[in-house]
Order: structure tokens, then C-alpha cells, then sequence
């Protein structure tokens, strides 16, 4: 599989890295030996629970993960997750309930692969009872449909069941099939039919695609999904994908990313995605196809986590791939009438969201509007043509360090085919613009994160570069 081509790709590159120093800086590896240079900088590795970020006209922000894999799914866990039908890492499940109560997400939208997610009840797969701890959540007529984690702190994390495979269905209220047959069950979680894709909205569930960057334009015109991801992660790092898929250069990163296991090059462990994140061009252009041609889709940030591609420990003693570690990197967050499973879906159906590179800083005031006379209009809405869209400068929230360096940038972007066109940009400003043109507009927020410059030590100017923050859902013009 290609996580394991990654691993030997990045294992292989470990090792001529310990036997042969980085001759651009000849010093590292010595002063590495030869002296203990105590802890690495420190990145902060929380964030603030989300009731902190205020509300949008009379709507909370949730933080949610959208593509996660707990240890059921066949790969997690260094592929030693789930094995014979149990769980065969419980460490690894303690990585991801810990990373969860760490980050304060409100909900995660787990998504399983085939194996082993159909092998297991529904209740099961949404992890309750011991050794995880979740409490089931039931709908009106006592069906659970979800599950609850308590955190030591006192917050919660939804949990509701997905799965990734061709499709990767989102938020199921029970499996999608009456049948107790194993083969039936997973030929719908596979699969990619009409009737598969019905069958799994009747189960409740909301269909996404993923890995919107190996998707051609005919399967997702075809499949019409409620979703699709505008980045993954995964797609970034996979050497394959980034070649076959994004047309970037294979691996360009590895060896800076192995820079964050020295302890001598004092880089702080988390900022290590800053050594491979792009923008996913291919799957933003086809999003805007699809939106220009009049298709209302949500898109959303892949997190894709499995603690399976890079054990290799970084210099704060944790996993380069931990479960904590990359759920900061990107997140989700979705504006929401109530913190209720019905909630959640409905503000992910109904485009309500923002894919947040939060890493980064989580950025408070980030808002996208529309208003024209006394009506706002909110991401996923459709607002007449002559009403004002409206997007605050937002700003990084007291949990991340600031540096009035930093620059703030956000891009309003008009969906059109084969990519979308720049409108309108206001740098370290809000920015105001009044559409002449019917179609749908989305904001990026982006940033020259100089605030980490403290952090990133002789790597600074390799790494510090515009990148993007935050991606609105689209507001429709007509």
C-alpha cells in the first residue's frame, strides 16, 4: 500500500541521513552528539475549546475532523490496529482518544476502511464502552447513531461512523444494509453505484469523495457527491499522488522533513508539515468546475490520519505522523444552530464550514457573508446579485504566538471552469467586494507565517512562505 512505500521511502532516507551528515551544515550531527540540548522549542500543541471563538450571527463554530481512521481500519496503527477481530493496539487507541480531548474537537467524522469496518456492530465501530470510554447518543426512537467522549477536562467529542473507500461516506445513523451477509455489507461500502449511493443516504449518511485529486470530472459529475475534499494530507506526502496526481515533484521534502528528528537544528516537532504543504491545485480546480457548472458541493480539509506512515520519533519524543500531531494540522470548523449530531451534520451538508489550517494559529474572527439590505447571507446560501460580500481580517488566537511580521491575506475567488479567478484580495484588511456576476464565491485566507520564525531556527527561510490558512465554502450569487 502506499503509506508503506512512503515509510520505506522516508526509513531508507533516515538511515543515509545518520551515516552521512547534511554537508550544508556540517556542524549538525556533531553538536547533535555532543551535547544534551534539552527539550525542542515548544509549538503549542492545544487548542482552545471553540465556545472561546464566539458565534456567527446566532451559530457556534464546532472543530471537527472530517477523514480520520481509528485502529479498526485495516492500516492503522502501523497495520497492527485490529487483528482477529480485536483490538490489537491499545496504545494507539489511547493516541487517538488522547489527541481528541488535546485538541478540544467538538466532532470527528470517523472513516474506516473495508477492512474491518463492516465486520463489526454499528455500535462498535463508534468505539463505545471500554477501553475508549464513549457513551452511546440515540436518535428519537432510541437507535444509536453516534457516541459521546467524555475527556478528562470535562468536554466532549462527538463521534459518528463513516468509511473511506472508493466512496467515504459520512455521519451513518446504522450500516447501510439490512443484510447480516459480510460480503453484502462490504460490496456496499465499496462500491459506487446508484443504488449503493442510495443505499447509503438512506442509512443517513452523507456521501463525500475523497482524494479529490484522483477523481476524474465524469466520476464525480457522475457520483454527485455532498462533498469533496479541496486537501488531504495524505496527498501531500505520498510521493506517488504528487506526481501522478498533483504534478509536483515526487519528494522534494523528505530530507528536510528528517531535519525535524535532529535535536541539533532546535526545530520545533509540529511545524514539521510545513516542509511538504501546498495547496492541492488539482482538486481546488476541479471543486470550481463543478461549482461553476452550477453543482452545490461542500468541500472540505482530509486529515487522513492513521499512525501508520512515519514512526520514526521527531525531537519531542512523539511520532512524526501522531494522531495529535496531524489533527492540528488541518481541522474543519462548521458553523452550528446547537452541539447536537443533527447539528453537526446538517452545518457539513449544508456548507457551513471552513477547512482550517490550524497549526498554523486557530484564526479568530474568521467569518465569510453575504448581506443585502437587513439579510446575511452564510456560506452555502444563495444571495441575490448586487448584495455585498463581506470577509473580516480574522486574526491568530491567544493559544499560537503572534509577530506583527506575519502577514494576513484573504483572496475572494470566483468558481469558473477549470479553476477559479481572483476577484478581490485585501492584505492585513477586511475585505468587501459586490459581485457583478452571478456564480459562486469562496474565500482563501493566507499567510506569511513569520510568527514561527522562532521556531523553525536555520530552516526559517527555506520554510517560511505564503500558505494557506483557511478555505471558505462558497457563497452562490444569482
Amino acid at each position: 500500500m502506499r503509506t508503506r512505500l512512503i515509510l520505506g521511502a522516508l526509513a531508507t532516507l533516515l538511515l543515509a541521513a545518520c551515516g552521512d551528515d547534511d554537508t550544508s551544515e556540517p556542524t549538525d550531527a556533531g553538536l547533535d552528539a555532543a551535547i544534551d540540548l534539552g527539550p525542542p522549542p515548544e509549538w503549542p500543541g492545544e487548542l482552545a475549546e471553540t465556545d472561546t471563538l464566539g458565534d456567527r450571527r446566532g451559530r457556534a463554530i464546532a472543530r471537527s475532523i472530517v477523514h480520520i481512521h481509528s485502529p479498526l481500519s485495516h492500516d492503522a496503527c502501523d497495520g497492527e490496529g485490529w487483528v482477529d477481530g480485536e483490538l490489537a493496539d491499545p496504545t494507539c487507541l489511547e493516541h487517538f482518544r488522547a489527541a481528541a480531548c488535546a485538541l478540544n474537537m467538538d466532532v470527528l467524522f470517523l472513516t474506516d476502511h473495508v477492512p474491518h469496518v463492516h465486520e463489526v456492530p454499528f455500535e462498535e465501530g463508534l468505539w463505545i464502552g471500554e477501553p475508549f470510554g464513549a457513551a452511546p447518543v440515540m436518535n428519537e426512537t432510541g437507535d444509536t447513531v453516534a457516541s459521546r467522549l467524555t475527556c478528562p477536562s470535562g468536554h466532549q467529542v462527538l463521534l459518528t461512523l463513516g468509511s473511506e473507500n472508493e466512496l467515504m461516506p459520512l455521519a451513518l445513523d446504522r450500516h447501510p444494509t439490512e443484510s447480516t451477509d459480510l460480503m453484502d455489507l462490504e460490496d456496499v461500502y465499496e462500491g459506487s453505484t446508484p443504488e449503493v449511493i442510495a443505499g447509503l443516504r438512506d442509512a443517513g449518511g452523507l456521501v463525500w469523495a475523497a482524494h479529490t485529486e484522483e477523481k476524474d470530472l465524469d466520476w464525480l459529475r457522475r457520483v454527485q457527491p455532498d462533498g469533496l475534499e479541496l486537501y488531504n494530507l495524505h496527498a501531500n506526502v505520498d510521493p506517488t499522488i504528487r506526481s501522478e496526481s498533483l504534478g509536483l515533484e515526487p519528494a522534494p521534502y523528505l530530507g528536510r522533513l528528517l531535519d525535524f528528528t535532529r535535536a541539533g537544528l532546535r526545530l520545533a516537532p509540529d511545524l514539521a508539515v510545513m516542509t511538504f504543504l501546498d495547496p492541492n491545485r488539482v482538486a481546488l480546480e476541479r471543486w470550481d468546475t463543478l461549482l461553476a457548472e452550477g453543482t452545490h458541493v461542500v468541500g472540505t480539509g482530509g486529515c487522513d490520519a492513521h499512525e501508520n506512515a512515519f514512526p520514526q520519533l521527531l525531537t519531542d519524543g512523539e511520532r512524526a505522523d501522531s494522531y495529535r500531531r496531524m489533527m492540528s494540522w488541518i481541522t474543519n470548523h462548521l458553523l452550528v444552530d446547537e452541539r447536537t449530531p443533527e447539528a453537526y451534520e446538517a452545518a457539513l451538508a449544508e456548507g457551513r464550514v471552513f477547512a482550517v489550517f490550524e497549526f498554523l494559529g486557530t484564526p479568530t474572527g474568521l467569518d465569510f457573508v453575504a448581506t443585502s439590505g437587513a439579510e446575511s447571507y452564510d456560506m452555502g446560501e444563495t444571495a441575490p446579485l448586487g448584495a455585498t460580500i463581506h470577509a473580516p481580517l480574522p486574526v491568530i488566537g491567544d493559544t499560537h504566538p503572534v509577530d506583527p511580521e506575519t502577514t494576513i491575506s484573504l483572496h475572494l475567488i470566483h468558481s469558473q471552469d477549470g479553476g477559479g479567478v481572483e476577484v478581490a484580495s485585501a492584505t492585513d484588511a477586511d475585505l468587501e467586494f459586490t459581485p457583478t456576476e452571478p456564480g459562486a464565491y469562496r474565500l482563501e485566507v493566507r499567510m506569511v507565517p513569520e510568527h514561527t520564525r522562532p521556531y523553525l531556527n536555520r530552516r526559517a527561510d527555506e520554510l517560511i512562505r505564503e500558505l494557506p490558512w483557511a478555505y471558505s465554502n462558497p457563497i452562490f450569487v444569482e
